[in-house]
């Protein structure tokens, strides 16, 4: 029965132990998520700055997208939160969104959490000239397709 109980023991060990992460926190190259999160989110910028709903479009999870906020309007699909932007982009004729902070926590190898703030200036199509401190929170999944936003909340306030 000894016997038994040492071997049932080990056994059970050997599972808790295999099913642990395949790292450790300390083990996670976080600088390495912290740049490609980073290069991302440039690019993000930039087809914001550009005005191009499409290349905006595509840092958005297709597969796991789970909700963004804006303002208080909250979106839990991809399509109705991007036909949205879309609309917002329309009615733009200028806008330059320029990164103050940015800051990247690393969650785990496939997942951080990033905040930002970011000084913006537009122009509407009506004349209308805008300028906002602007904030985002987005959780970033790194999946087949490299990282991609899953959750996005972002607020601002006219200076």
């Amino acid at each position: 029965m000894k016997t038994f109980n040492r071997n049932a023991f080990i056994i059970l060990l050997i599972i808790i132990v295999g099913c642990e992460p395949q790292y450790k926190t300390g083990e996670m190259d976080k600088g390495l998520i912290n740049k490609e999160i980073k290069q991302q989110f440039n690019q993000l910028v930039l087809a914001i700055n550009n005005l191009d709903t499409i290349a905006w479009s595509e840092f958005y999870s297709k597969d796991e997208f789970k909700s963004a906020f804006v303002g208080t309007d909250f979106y839990n699909t991809r399509s109705e939160f991007i036909n949205t932007i879309e609309n917002y982009f329309a009615n733009r004729e200028y806008q330059h969104l320029q990164p103050i902070e940015i800051h990247i926590t690393a969650l785990s190898p496939e997942l951080a959490l990033m905040t930002s703030q970011e000084k913006t200036e537009m122009r509407l199509k009506s004349g209308e000239e805008i300028k906002a401190v602007h904030i985002y929170s987005m959780i970033w999944k790194k999946g087949q397709d490299g990282w991609k936003i899953i959750h996005s909340n972002e607020s601002w306030i006219n200076e």
